[in-house]
């Protein structure tokens, strides 16, 4: 592969040597298949749902695919464009597995993508991240997909944890689960994601580049404070003026409903700790937050 072209906005060699692991493969197809042709060396999926044909007008399959797992349908592809990629499908529920597999899988990972629509795979995700300290991030859509949310986490650089950004979610389940419909996501929501996604990940796997030389490296910079710590771990955008959520309302208002899509709002998320919150948040207890190190 020539990545003359790209080679300005990341380190290949970088790419080459990471291994990224993937839970949930449907709507994120495309996102995998331009990692793959960035240039990343080791991918890992999950997913036991195979290709039907409700996936066909909305996720990457092809007529060929339906009736096979995603992750075997996804190899032949990833395949096609990098043959000497290190590509693993498992199509077991890593809710279930035990500790040595875990271990197996996660342990050498150099970054965790959660991309599923269970929020017990989310949540379990956090646990799995934080147990391993690997940078993570989640990613989906809102109702009707008027909305879309991305969280990331980075030890050392991030004080606050999945649970902490979306604390009120946790409690919405423990009344009732928290479920979200599909319907209405289309390809064209999956890839505007997916590539909001594919730039932070590029950017987290570059944030020990020392040189000026490569774009990626240069926004994860851009994200952090002074002191090279990044507060803002939470972003929302909408496509839809119906989207919701009144910090769209404030921020962009009085330019009138359509200045505010495709413009993501980035939120400050601390660590819920006492004596802040009644109680330190129950997954990360506050290990983020004590990782912080100044990196000027």
């Amino acid at each position: 592969m020539d990545f003359s072209r790209i080679e300005h906005a990341f380190d290949i060699s970088i790419l080459q040597n990471s291994h990224i692991v993937i839970v949930g493969i449907g709507g994120s197809y495309n996102l995998i298949i331009n990692i793959i042709r960035s240039g990343v060396g080791k991918i890992t999926t999950l997913d036991f749902d195979v290709v039907e044909q409700k996936n066909i007008p909305r996720q990457g399959y092809d007529q060929s695919d339906v009736g096979k797992y995603k992750v075997d349908a996804l190899a032949s592809k990833v395949k096609a464009i990098n043959p000497n990629i290190i590509y693993e499908g498992i199509t077991q529920n890593f809710l279930s597995m035990p500790s040595d597999e875990l271990d197996r899988i996660f342990g050498s990972a150099d970054i965790l993508l959660f991309l599923t629509d269970s929020f017990e795979a989310q949540s379990f995700g956090n646990i799995i991240a934080l147990d391993y300290n690997k940078p993570a991030l989640w990613g989906g859509w809102y109702a009707h997909s008027r909305t879309a949310e991305i969280v990331y986490q980075v030890p050392q650089f991030t004080p606050s944890c999945f649970r902490c950004a979306v604390s009120p979610r946790y409690k919405a389940n423990e009344k009732e689960e928290v479920q979200i419909s599909s319907n209405a996501n289309t390809i064209f929501h999956s890839e505007l994601l997916d590539s909001m996604i594919g730039m932070l990940v590029m950017a987290i796997l570059h944030r020990n580049y020392e040189g000026d030389d490569k774009e990626s490296a240069l926004l994860f910079r851009s994200l952090c404070d002074d002191d090279r710590v990044i507060r803002h771990t939470l972003l929302q955008f909408k496509v839809n003026p119906r989207g919701g959520n009144p910090l769209f309302d404030d921020a962009y208002g009085h330019l009138g409903k359509t200045a505010q899509l495709f413009t993501p709002i980035w939120q400050k998320i601390e660590p819920e700790l006492v004596p802040e919150y009644e109680e330190d948040c129950p997954d990360c207890r506050g290990m983020l937050n004590a990782q912080i190190t100044t990196h000027l």
